[in-house]
């Protein structure tokens, strides 16, 4: 890289990228609990996180034009202040309504991470060597969704749902400690608020940045596909064990995080755009196999080869194109995040409410939901970022 980055400074941009994950899957494990304890019906805890998804949509553009503002810290650290206070209250509520407005207001203050982390990064790298930073975030955050639902279930095994929310206020507090003393203001053109919101009308015609973050978008929704669909999927209709499941979900999420380090060096040799065409084509490809493995009832060794090389294709996709889409944001780096990070999260949301509305006791609801958005993600990259780049070049 043109410039070193210090191990700590990586871990707590890690940190901050991964609150969203972790406190998504962290109280997944709960859901019944906390429907007994708040006397209502399981599936009506799911309103809790889509009010969470919300947030983070919604906060995300708030902290953009705030921050091309007012620096990168000050608005981080106020972020992780009510993602602390809020963490702390719904560890006490008494009510699903209670606990759905203040996971909102969580969310408010867990995006700040997503947003300042990214801006940071585009504020301090070049293209090629924050797409490397980025891979290396990915490595931190990318464990998030592995360990979050395990630690989640050993709680629990010693204390109530509401431990949980306690367990992410000390989270919170030891990143808003690290973030004091290793985050550095790295705004160097301050923007007025008004002119932020302003950039969001400019970025919306900003083609190249549209595109890129649209294949951002498709893409994770094929991941969330595959988070909302597996268990189904392995336990009940593959039969595997419960303890063979965790085995099989850490090791695609292992295969995610493997190809994101390996992203780091292949991009010492290769361009972004060729590490892309190549990684969002093999995407395709093996989201098609696990269709062919479903429809001719193969073994499950047919259909865990082609899902796990789909994951793992993701750790070459996102750092890549997130690194692409922010190019050429310069004065308006964290705008331009909030933007990508609200599409990401709008667009990958999709991916699990697709999976849930369709469920009628098979395969095909996951399976053709993942080919889906990996075939938008092919179609978005190929026909809309690429062909408009290339006319710009003629």
């Amino acid at each position: 890289m043109s410039r070193t980055i210090e191990k700590s400074l990586l871990l707590i941009l890690g940190a901050l990228a991964a609150f969203g994950p972790m406190t998504i899957d962290l109280y997944l494990p709960a859901f019944v609990e906390i429907g007994k304890d708040l006397l209502v019906p399981t599936e009506d805890i799911q309103y809790s996180l889509t009010s969470f998804l919300a947030g983070l949509s919604i906060g995300q553009l708030i902290y953009g034009p705030i921050s091309d503002r007012f620096g990168r810290k000050k608005p981080l650290l106020i972020g992780i202040t009510i993602f602390i206070i809020t963490s702390i209250f719904i560890s006490m509520v008494k009510s699903l309504e209670a606990l759905v407005i203040l996971r909102f207001i969580q969310a408010l203050g867990s995006c700040v991470g997503m947003v300042i982390t990214r801006a940071i990064i585009r504020d301090l790298y070049e293209p090629r060597d924050a797409a490397k930073v980025f891979s290396l975030i990915i490595l931190v955050m990318g464990v998030a969704p592995i360990i979050a639902p395990l630690l989640g279930t050993q709680i629990l095994l010693f204390s109530t749902w509401r431990m949980l929310f306690i367990f992410l206020a000390v989270f919170g507090a030891v990143t808003l400690l690290g973030s004091i003393v290793k985050i550095p203001e790295s705004l160097k053109v301050v923007v007025p608020i008004k002119k932020g919101f302003v950039n969001y009308y400019e970025l919306l015609r900003d083609r190249q940045f549209l595109m890129a973050s649209f294949v951002c978008g498709t893409i994770t929704a094929g991941m969330f596909s595959y988070i909302a669909g597996s268990a189904f999927i392995f336990l009940n209709i593959f039969k595997v064990s419960a303890t063979a499941y965790p085995i099989i979900f850490g090791s695609n999420a292992l295969g995610f995080i493997i190809c994101s380090q390996i992203n780091a060096r292949l991009l010492n040799h290769y361009s972004i755009d060729s590490i892309l065409e190549k990684a969002i084509f093999f995407a395709i490809v093996a989201a098609a196999c696990t269709l062919i493995s479903i429809g001719l009832h193969l073994d499950l060794i047919y259909f865990l080869i082609p899902l796990f090389c789909s994951i793992a294709s993701i750790g070459f996709i996102i750092p890549n194109i997130t690194a692409k889409a922010l190019e050429f944001q310069h004065e308006r780096a964290a705008v331009a995040s909030a933007m990508m990070g609200s599409i990401q999260f709008s667009i990958s949301s999709l991916g699990s409410v697709l999976v849930t509305i369709f469920a009628n006791g098979t395969a095909w609801p996951m399976v053709l939901t993942l080919f889906t958005f990996n075939a938008l993600t092919f179609s978005f990259y190929f026909f809309g970022l690429r062909s408009y780049e290339k006319k710009l070049c003629m």
